[in-house]
């Protein structure tokens, strides 16, 4: 007999075959054992459901309910987005760009008039992925279709629907991303099949990671799951070396180099495309990355004594050192200093002081009688619009009070001459200068847009910095600036952002763009890959802050509140029907479930034991997919329990939720199977709980 005809003969009984030792699986069981077939009807009907949502949902609200003005906050928000992204205008969003990119396509092509279409298009799609990949988990068509109903009739689901929405083709991708990867591992590796999935689910990743930074955890769950397949693959005894180094490579390239293309390509074309400036958003942005947006900055050589500056926090949002006419409430003669999110504001401008001259500028008229500031020396602060000092003082800040915060402010008047508390020794912290013409000599000097300083106190030995914490209202919210002894490095960076002289006569000037000093007459827009690589760090540094100390932690009555993490719950939102509770507190008992049962074949695991189990095709995809369902679930859930602000939505569970719920369909369909008598009684009781609830 062939090895094909005993492996055939095997599986009619059972579908392991007898190594050298004892029975194994081959890594394609489930293709062998014709699990998970998908047939032409069940594409029909998952193109059936495509239409019939989307018809069902348009159909279901008037005309004038699809064509009415951006009314929905994040309607608004996105098509602003657009709009900026059409105008090739710069841009902060929270997420990455190619949901944008794809709807400007559209909207400039006016492929589709209402992209509230397009949303509703991805949104029935993700229905139809979802019966796939439940009729692939081998799930019957009657469990696959309760699948669908459960989740079209989850109200945040539906609302999703009807507008314009950057969740409608996250979901999707992700829909397709599961249906490509269990279709992958119940396929024979190799086939032209296979690499038509392996390639949907590389671009499908990508595409997935360009959209929302969740896909990043869905990237990471594939990569889990491809994992568990090598793990298969190398212990079928029929393999050979050669599969599973092409298995390898074909796994490097497309699911590690091809999503990681996409997702540079994509941003690659957002930098590319930012041509206008727009300050509301650039302000947050480094002079390096501003330099890019509004072209080469003109600063001096050097810092002279007697320039007016603005001071930049570098580890901040956008952080400008500023002082207003606010007086501490422990201390009303000593002004607040904090960090200001404006870049315009006239409370940002500091006069750079001698410690012990009092320079007349009048008198001066050539470069040669100004005077430098040197590293390591000492200068005084003047607030440029209240006339007063900046100093430090052994009295605590408003929210740091541990005993080595000192608290930083703006004393006196204009006529005050200062003492010790009121100077400041600057010191190097980073000198960025790429001039090769400059001299050893110069590099003792400050020089604007160049130098990364740091400034400490004489009188209190402590150190100026700032952190992420925010004053309380009557502070405006505003960043809070404390001085220490020894202070964290990074916190202690400064950057002169920009420069005016005390005189009106030419001083030698540097052009400065992108980092560098340019000599050339015009701003070269084609990046390198060093530049890039460099604003592509920033923009995605930027993107996380500013969602979380920016865009929400505005929103709150008291800053503080935003920083405080919230354990994420699983709470229902109220416009899903009341029988949908069976479904999703049910989804989470079906992994509790799942979890003992394994629990208790460990603890009836006898390694030692040289009797064969009976082996259940149904029970090995019910431990196979169950594992893949709480991995996966747990990935995507806990993320969102660190986070630092409030905006936690229903809508951000639905992956995790997708994974419950295949769960548990998954669950009914082993027992539907196995267990026939103990099934009809649990849908009977269902359905007996469902009308009394109605009632």
């Amino acid at each position: 007999m062939s090895k094909q005809k005993k492996r055939n003969s095997q599986n009619m009984v059972d579908p392991r075959l007898q190594g050298p030792f004892r029975k194994y699986l081959p890594y394609n069981i489930f293709e062998e054992c014709h699990i998970g077939h998908l047939t032409t009807l069940d594409y029909i009907f998952a193109f059936l459901v495509v239409v019939a949502n989307f018809t069902f949902v348009w159909k279901s609200h008037p005309s004038s309910f699809w064509a009415r003005p951006w009314d929905n906050d994040t309607e608004q928000e996105l098509f602003g987005y657009i709009r900026f992204y059409l105008d090739k205008a710069f841009y902060i969003h929270e997420l990455p760009p190619f949901t944008v990119q794809l709807y400007s396509t559209i909207e400039r092509l006016d492929i589709i008039q209402n992209l509230r279409c397009v949303s509703l298009f991805f949104n029935s799609s993700t229905l139809a992925f979802l019966f796939l990949v439940l009729r692939r988990i081998d799930c019957s068509f009657i469990i696959s279709t309760v699948g669908l109903l459960t989740l079209s009739n989850w109200g945040t689901f539906r609302k999703e629907g009807t507008i314009l929405s950057s969740d409608n083709l996250e979901w999707c991708l992700f829909s397709i991303i599961l249906y490509t990867s269990i279709t992958m591992s119940r396929m024979k590796l190799g086939t032209a099949k296979w690499f038509a999935h392996l390639i949907t689910l590389s671009i499908s990743l990508g595409l997935a990671i360009s959209s929302k930074f969740i896909g990043f955890l869905t990237w990471g769950f594939i990569i889990l799951s491809l994992v568990r397949q090598f793990d298969k693959l190398i212990s079928d005894v029929d393999i050979t070396a050669f599969q599973i180094v092409r298995f390898i490579v074909f796994n490097l390239l497309f699911i590690f180099i091809v999503p990681t293309s996409i997702f540079t390509l994509s941003y690659w074309n957002l930098l590319s495309n930012f041509n206008v400036d727009v300050p509301e958003y650039s302000k947050y942005m480094t002079t390096s990355f501003k330099s890019y947006l509004r072209g080469s900055q003109l600063q001096p050589t050097r810092l002279y004594y007697g320039s007016t500056i603005t001071l930049r926090h570098l580890d901040s949002m956008a952080g400008y050192l500023t002082s207003h006419e606010i007086p501490y409430p422990s201390d009303i003669q000593e002004n607040l200093v904090s960090l200001l999110f404006e870049e315009f504001n006239a409370d940002n401008e500091w006069v750079v002081e001698h410690p012990t001259l009092k320079l007349n500028f009048s008198e001066i008229h050539r470069i040669g009688q100004l005077i430098p500031l040197e590293f390591d020396h000492d200068i005084k602060l003047r607030h440029k619009s209240t006339g007063k000092l900046l100093r430090a003082s052994t009295a605590k800040p408003p929210i740091s009070e541990q005993d080595y915060d000192l608290r930083i402010s703006c004393t006196k008047d204009s006529e005050y001459e200062g003492g010790m508390d009121e100077r400041w020794n600057v010191l190097l912290v980073k000198d960025s200068t790429n001039d090769n013409n400059n001299s050893s000599s110069d590099d003792k000097y400050v020089k604007p847009l160049r130098s990364e300083v740091q400034l400490r106190n004489k009188g209190q030995r402590c150190g100026l910095l700032s952190h992420d914490l925010r004053l309380p209202e009557w502070g405006y919210f505003e960043q809070e600036v404390l001085c220490m002894e020894n202070p964290v490095m990074s916190r202690t960076s400064f950057l002169i952002d920009s420069v005016r002289l005390a005189v009106d006569f030419p001083i030698p000037t540097m052009k400065y763009y992108m980092n560098e000093i340019n000599s050339s007459t015009e701003d070269s827009r084609t990046l390198s890959l060093t530049q890039f690589v460099g604003l592509l760090k920033e923009y995605i540094f930027k993107q996380y802050k500013y969602n979380y100390y920016v865009r929400y932690g505005k929103s709150k009555a008291n800053f503080e509140d935003s920083l405080v993490v919230e354990k994420w719950p699983i709470t229902l939102d109220a416009g899903s029907p009341v029988w949908f509770k069976l479904a999703w507190y049910g989804s989470i008992l079906a992994m509790i479930v799942f979890l003992c049962v394994q629990c208790n074949r460990i603890v009836h695991w006898n390694p030692w034991s040289t009797t064969e189990t009976v082996f259940s095709i149904n029970w090995d995809i019910y431990n196979e997919f169950g594992w893949e369902c709480t991995v996966g679930w747990s990935l995507h859930y806990y993320v969102f329990t660190m986070s630092p602000h409030f905006n936690l939505e229903s809508k951000l569970y639905f992956q995790s939720f997708i994974f419950s719920e295949l769960c548990l369909l998954e669950s009914l369909n082993v027992l539907a199977k196995s267990h026939k008598t103990i099934f009809s009684i649990m849908i009977l009781l269902l359905i007996t709980s469902i009308v009394l609830m109605y009632k």
